[in-house]
């Protein structure tokens, strides 16, 4: 984890890499969007082979994302047999930055599908993984009942307090 100075700066790094990763994919998918909403957008992949892209890369997504969870929740757990603040924030920080890289490889998957065959499904799969990053997106609330944190500790996140 490094030098962090305190929970607000910590914080605000989670946060970072969380925009960074959905953030580029969303910029790439905004102009795909709206080069196919002028027409200008055309599909270099032929429409009878739209369902055969679409159905291996939802699969793909699905298989990138369990894992994602599977290592977010085994991190986690690992974090509860740490003693101090410190080490259970560092974990956290590489289990929700781990969650948001794969959510950001989904959403650049999903982005270069609807690029290459401007098939609209690619869009609904698209807003699904932002949903997701806005249900997942870090905060000190989210932080505090994740690693289950008491008193001081608690008191760190919520605050901005140096953390020990």
């Amino acid at each position: 984890m490094g030098q962090q100075l305190n929970g607000r700066i910590y914080l605000q790094k989670l946060q970072t890499v969380a925009y960074l990763c959905i953030g580029i994919p969303l910029l790439f998918f905004i102009y795909a969007y709206l080069e196919s909403s002028v027409d200008q957008l055309e599909e270099i992949i032929p429409s009878n082979y739209h369902l055969y892209i679409l159905f291996p890369l939802i699969l793909i997504c699905l298989i990138i994302n369990y894992w994602s969870i599977k290592k977010y929740k085994f991190l986690i757990n690992q974090s509860f047999s740490k003693l101090t603040l410190r080490e259970k924030l560092a974990l956290y920080q590489e289990a929700n930055n781990n969650r948001f890289i794969m959510y950001g490889i989904s959403a650049m998957m999903i982005s270069i599908g609807f690029y290459l065959t401007n098939f609209q499904p690619f869009a609904a799969l698209f807003g699904i993984i932002v949903v997701l990053f806005s249900i997942n997106n870090p905060n000190a609330r989210k932080i505090v009942t994740e690693l289950k944190l008491r008193n001081k500790d608690k008191e760190i996140i919520y605050n901005g307090l140096e953390i020990p």
